[in-house]
């Protein structure tokens, strides 16, 4: 008997630096033919309790998830109890962390004339965990950035402005991340909550998937494979195998702006099926 079901356990919603609403994503996902879904709000977990409702009437699987801002790898959480109060502490205070990073990254476009700042960016994003494609999506919204980004650089779509911007030699690209949490604290915490430690898009932190090794020393639990990237998956999958690690499916979504898709039900290049419940029965065996 097939168990396996078609997930799409990476997605962001306006509780991080998404713009969907979370029942508006369970919507569209479950029209994709997805039929287990998590949010993985940045060190965020609001979104789950929004989206829950709407996915117990739409019929389709909610997987408590989060992705986790670390020094230099983002860390996903599966199967995490998201009432467990000291992973939301730790949410909190990584949050907290975060938003001095951004605090940063403006003083950085403030240098180069754009005006921005934490009191429009708060007022954008009120009830969001902060980071920089908010940052992006603030001065996207406010006339003055807006007017500015286009003078300096054209009418480029917003993926062009977000790697001229914030990408590794964007004028807010690089960033010392002495205020950021360590991977092995964030594996612990996830650990702690009864979740899943997943390391997200390793093709993006990881020159080489031996660069994952000290992950493995940490904890790591699995991988996660992003076929938005096609080939660019391919030796760290190699790797989970050889490690006997998990491997799970995202799409890294963040809405209609952005050049990465909800995930369906496969295609050509990927096959995104998992049995959900071997999933998480072999992590805790």
């Amino acid at each position: 008997m097939e168990n396996k079901k078609y997930i799409d356990w990476h997605t962001h919603t306006i509780y991080s630096d998404g713009l969907d609403s979370p029942a508006g994503l369970v919507r569209n996902s479950r029209l994709l033919g997805i039929q287990s879904l998590a949010i993985t709000d940045h060190d965020i977990l609001a979104g789950y309790w929004e989206a829950l409702l709407e996915a117990d009437k739409g019929g389709i699987e909610l997987v408590p998830g989060v992705e986790i801002s670390t020094e230099v790898y983002h860390i996903l959480g599966f199967g995490i109890d998201p009432k467990n109060p000291e992973l939301n502490r730790f949410l909190d205070k990584v949050q907290g962390l975060q938003a001095k990073i951004c605090e940063r990254r403006m003083e950085k476009l403030q240098a180069a004339g754009f005006s921005i700042d934490m009191k429009k960016l708060k007022a954008a994003f009120p009830k969001s965990r902060l980071g920089k494609y908010n940052i992006l999506l603030a001065m996207l919204r406010d006339a003055e950035c807006a007017e500015k980004i286009i003078r300096k650089y054209g009418n480029i779509p917003s993926d062009e402005a977000f790697r001229l911007l914030f990408g590794n030699n964007g004028i807010a690209g690089e960033i010392e991340n002495e205020n950021s949490v360590e991977s092995k604290e964030a594996i612990e915490r996830i650990h702690a909550a009864g979740g899943i430690a997943i390391v997200a898009h390793p093709f993006k932190e990881a020159k080489t998937p031996r660069d994952l090794d000290s992950l493995l020393k940490e904890g790591i639990d699995g991988l996660e494979i992003q076929p938005n990237y096609n080939g660019r998956n391919v030796q760290f999958a190699e790797y989970a195998k050889q490690h006997n690690l998990l491997l799970t499916y995202g799409s890294d979504y963040h809405g209609a702006g952005f050049s990465r898709p909800l995930l369906g039900r496969g295609g050509d290049n990927y096959d995104n099926r998992i049995d959900v419940k071997e999933f998480f029965r072999r992590s805790n065996a």
